[in-house]
């Protein structure tokens, strides 16, 4: 485990964690330069890798693949369905992915989506596509990791030590640093403004030149001219996809802050414990992690499906983990994660993103709204409002979110702006999603790569086809054959949506037979469509759920493994209660009223 630079248990488990001993670690050589730690953990195939062809997309399908991702998003002005989640869940969701995987959405010789066909096998993608996250709920992309590996020479593990420290409170180490913004504009409430995730300009030189130090280490010129140009304004942070939009920028900043609120509630509060570092640590990942299963999970995901992975202690999870284990040996420190759930069923949340958001006093009511294409552009990879003629190292404070209008899902208001909740979970996507300003994986403008690079339901049918990810069909049917999940797959999944004409008679009449045989995350999306409640369907929701809690079982510190709930914490709000809510993580941390 080692700080580099990067681009982007149950008694009933049939596997136990690895000694130490008995793996050696390996680290990735990373492209970019965000900080952050790098297990080189494994993917595995939840349906193992098949030399039947009907467990697969049919050759040749890349042409129909486009074509459903075009029909999945409509024309700029064409509003797309509310949901019932508050607003919340789609970024939280963003946060606990980057927490777990990493490198799925990346182009590599394994995935480029400009192929039309996969060109590795299934055992190949096993063996060679690694997960730059740890494959646990550990916060490493708040907190980093040691600066320690073979990835290394030395003076770059030094330099790795430098920048890690740069990361906590200069007068105070028992907390972590964080940012304030920039005094423009309104305020959206009566707290505070230190409010922004800490960026290179807070910190000493040493901290700056040793980034630097390893940003020369891997880059060409031109790039290390453009990475020192933009080094004031990039995030200190583990992870930099949680500075890729300023609404996961400032859940993000919610944890830094809790853990602060920690030293000083500990500091305040006979409670026993020693107000230090690593006792905030501890707490604040205790509670995030009871709030994924109790707040996220049974809310995104069908409750009985939840509940039948708790009670038999995500036995089929472990058995994935054997399997996988016997197919490839021991490599790499870290067990596998299921590439159908990280390059397929956990992308729901991309249909949850909306067209604009009801933010703050400023972009919001009363006075207008925070356009989904904004929220890219006040964050370090956006140049923190650059575009809008902003010369800034920080965020404006008028960018600094109102959570209240976040944490509770509100569909009462009459006057045609934006309901405080997520768009439902569905077989449509926003329409900013087909042509996103800020990406184009570097091609040339208005060429046909630089528009599928910009239009993400494209793009993630392409991944997963690249990925020789199983059909829909094909995954439901094995899981339902070990026993995992009791409901039979959708024969065709054109019959569970609704108001999309369009899309049904292409999935009805297409060559490749996408209806019957189709892309993985594409019919999770169809199934929660068609399943009562705006959550995932019962394929979905398993995938999803039994990675969750088969992470936190596999970890015995974690909140899961102790049966950890917020009433045995010593954190207490002021009216005495536990921190046991979103709302209530959010008032605690100070970032809400």
């Amino acid at each position: 485990m080692a700080i580099i630079l990067q681009s982007h248990g149950g008694p009933d488990r049939k596997t136990q964690p690895r000694a130490r001993s008995d793996v050696r670690i390996e680290a990735l050589l990373p492209a970019d330069g965000d900080i952050g730690v790098d297990e080189a953990a494994d993917f595995g195939f939840l349906l193992p890798p098949s030399d039947d062809p009907s467990d697969y997309l049919a050759p040749g399908a890349v042409d129909d693949l486009d074509r459903l991702g075009d029909l999945m998003v409509p024309a700029r002005g064409v509003d797309t369905p509310d949901g019932e989640m508050p607003p919340v869940m789609t970024y939280w969701g963003q946060f606990l992915d980057h927490e777990l995987t990493a490198r799925t959405d990346r182009e590599t010789d394994l995935s480029r989506i400009e192929n039309p066909a996969p060109t590795r096998t299934g055992a190949e993608i096993e063996r060679l596509l690694k997960n730059a996250r740890t494959p646990r709920f550990d916060l490493d992309s708040v907190y980093g990791g040691v600066p320690i590996g073979v990835f290394a020479s030395d003076d770059l593990q030094r330099h790795a030590a430098t920048v890690s420290s740069g990361m906590r409170h200069p007068a105070n180490p028992a907390k972590m640093r964080v940012g304030s913004a920039v005094q423009q504009g309104n305020m959206p409430d009566g707290l505070d403004r230190h409010r922004d995730l800490p960026r290179f300009h807070q910190v000493a030189q040493r901290v700056r030149d040793a980034m630097l130090a390893i940003a020369r280490a891997q880059m060409d010129d031109a790039g290390f001219d453009k990475f020192e140009a933009g080094l004031p304004k990039r995030a200190l942070i583990g992870d930099m996809r949680n500075d890729e939009n300023i609404i996961v920028a400032q859940f993000h900043l919610s944890v830094l802050r809790f853990h602060n609120k920690v030293v000083d509630f500990l500091t305040e509060n006979d409670t026993g414990w020693i107000a230090d570092f690593d006792a905030a640590k501890t707490l604040t990942t205790l509670h995030y992690q009871w709030l994924a299963v109790e707040g996220f999970l049974k809310t995104m995901c069908d409750p009985d499906v939840v509940d039948t992975i708790l009670a038999n202690r995500a036995r089929h999870f472990f058995e994935f983990r054997a399997a996988y284990a016997a197919r490839n040996g021991t490599r790499t420190l870290g067990n596998a994660i299921p590439i159908e759930f990280s390059a397929a069923a956990y992308r729901f949340g991309h249909s949850m993103v909306r067209r604009a958001y009801d933010y703050n006093n400023t972009f919001g009511r009363p006075n207008g709204e925070a356009p989904f294409d904004q929220i890219f552009a006040f964050t370090g990879g956006g140049g923190l409002g650059a575009g809008f003629g902003l010369n800034n190292n920080a965020i404006p404070q008028n960018w600094i979110i109102d959570w209240s209008r976040f944490v509770t899902a509100d569909t009462s208001f009459t006057d045609g702006g934006n309901q405080r909740v997520t768009r439902a979970v569905d077989t449509s996507l926003a329409p900013p999603l087909g042509d996103m300003v800020n990406e184009g994986g570097g091609h040339p403008a208005g060429s046909d790569l630089h528009k599928m690079f910009r239009h993400l339901a494209r793009r993630n049918l392409r991944r997963g086809l690249s990925l020789r990810l199983p059909t829909g069909q094909a995954l439901h049917a094995h899981l339902k054959a070990v026993g995992a999940v009791a409901t039979d797959p959708i024969a065709d999944v054109s019959a569970m949506i609704n108001g999309n004409d369009p899309l049904v008679d292409f999935l009805r009449n297409d060559g490749a037979n996408l209806n019957a045989a189709t892309p993985l995350w594409f019919y999770c999306l169809a199934e929660a469509e068609g399943t009562p409640g705006d959550r995932m369907g019962p394929l979905g929701s398993w995938i999803v759920a039994s990675t969750f809690i088969g992470v936190l079982l596999d970890d015995p510190e974690s909140a899961l493994s102790r049966d950890f709930s917020p009433s045995q914490s010593p954190l207490r709000m002021p009216d005495g209660s536990p921190v046991d809510s979103i709302e209530k993580w959010m008032k605690f941390a100070i970032v809400m009223e």
